[in-house]
């Protein structure tokens, strides 16, 4: 074993029985009060928004008329993810309003 390690291997065992020493002689109780938090419960967002939009197969071929059918198929997806995900903002921003944590964020 080089020098280096030994020295590394006795400081680890050196702190590691300091801090049970430390642990070991505290015999008063923590004087710290526990604080009790409420655990937040989150609202029941509305089922439509549950509702992942169908990602559209890719092409089959590479021919014109099957690429331009999956663009317009792959815009209206996007389309409803944009949609969906307006429709997640306002929701939250409705709740924040319900809750008054609207100035918070």
């Amino acid at each position: 074993m080089s020098l280096l390690k030994t020295v590394k291997m006795q400081a680890a065992v050196v702190l590691t029985a300091l801090a049970i020493t430390a642990c070991s002689s505290t015999t008063a109780p923590s004087v710290t009060e526990i604080k009790v938090v409420e655990k937040a419960v989150m609202p029941t967002p509305p089922a439509a928004l549950m509702v992942a939009p169908v990602r559209p197969n890719p092409p089959k071929d590479g021919k014109t008329a099957t690429l331009l059918e999956h663009a317009v198929e792959f815009g209206g997806y996007v389309s409803e993810l944009e949609n969906q995900n307006q429709a997640w903002r306002d929701w939250v921003n409705s709740q924040a309003a319900v809750d008054g944590s609207e100035g918070a964020r």
